[in-house]
Parts: structure tokens; C-alpha cells; sequence
């Protein structure tokens, strides 16, 4: 399945956007010696970054994908496993 709401993926493509700017920064960092700290800092902010688009498609893709009224109750448990399944790689 993929997402519906346009709007919910701009703002997903926007949060990536940002992030890949955010790991720019980060690489510049380092290729202009800054602090150590500087730069974990600036790690530390991406990976929340990152976390946040996580969450935000995966509340998405629950709503788009999970709670629609397009699918049957064995599609849905089939795309709950697999949802699971990924989280549960990481």
C-alpha cells in the first residue's frame, strides 16, 4: 500500500529535505575540523530528525494504510506483521 494524502507526503519529503541538509552541515563540520562536540551535537539532532520522519510516516502509513476502509480485516493483520516486522529489524 502506499500513502493517500499528498499533503502527509510533502511534509514527510520536507522533513527529509531538512534532514539532508542537516547531514550536509554535519559533513562540513568535519571537513572544517570543528569541535567534537559540535559535531555530536549536530549528530545527535539529525538522528532526532530521522526519528521524528519515522514517526510521522508511520502514524501516516497507519492511517492511510491500516485504518482505511479500502482494505478487509486479513489485508489489515497482513500489514500490521509487516509493519512490525520492520520496526522490529532496527
Amino acid at each position: 500500500m502506499k500513502l493517500k494524502s499528498d499533503l502527509s507526503k510533502q511534509r514527510i519529503r520536507n522533513r527529509l529535505n531538512r534532514l539532508e541538509g542537516q547531514i550536509r552541515g554535519i559533513n562540513r563540520m568535519l571537513a572544517e575540523e570543528r569541535d567534537c562536540s559540535d559535531v555530536l551535537q549536530q549528530l545527535c539532532a539529525a538522528r532526532s530528525a530521522l526519528q521524528a520522519a519515522i514517526e510521522a510516516y508511520t502514524e501516516q502509513m497507519v492511517n492511510d494504510c491500516m485504518l482505511s476502509d479500502d482494505i478487509g480485516k486479513e489485508e489489515r493483520r497482513k500489514l500490521a506483521v509487516e509493519m512490525l516486522a520492520v520496526i522490529h529489524k532496527t
